[in-house]
């Protein structure tokens, strides 16, 4: 019995034009460096910066500037889809900032209150990177 995911992929993949692998090629060498980046950089942030040092809040903002490098790859691969593959990224993309400012809308109002969990802002982000990839996911699969 084979694996519906491998099926699935074997499909996608055959589905895929030349331009369309070469799109994504071209995103993948621009989003990957940065993404490592980050991860390096924020492993290393949180395991040598002491919040109580001088100097520490600049330090913690480090990983933010590869994060610059991802947003200019996915501005990039927006520029270079069809325009289909550009209504499918911003409807995905519309669905995760809705998401976000929802789960934004939650914190500010549980902060109003005093009971705003510490790592609200990781929470907001976190659920629109959630929808916006779980819709993206969605939408390839059908």
């Amino acid at each position: 019995m084979t694996d519906r995911h491998d099926d699935t992929s074997a499909v996608r993949e055959q589905r895929m034009s030349a331009a369309d692998k070469q799109q994504r090629n071209s995103y993948l060498k621009e989003f990957i460096p940065a993404i490592l980046t980050y991860g390096v950089l924020l492993a290393i942030v949180q395991t040598t910066v002491d919040a109580n040092t001088p100097g520490a809040r600049w330090w913690v903002l480090l990983p933010v500037i590869p994060m610059i490098g991802v947003a200019v790859a996915l501005y990039r691969a927006v520029q270079r889809a069809d325009e289909y593959g550009r209504t499918v990224m911003l409807e995905c993309m519309a669905l995760g900032f809705g998401v976000s400012m929802i789960v934004a809308m939650a914190y500010g109002f549980l902060g109003g209150i005093g009971v705003a969990p510490t790592y609200g802002p990781w929470i907001v982000f976190g659920a629109g990177m959630v929808a916006w990839s779980g819709s993206l996911l969605l939408r390839g699969l059908r």
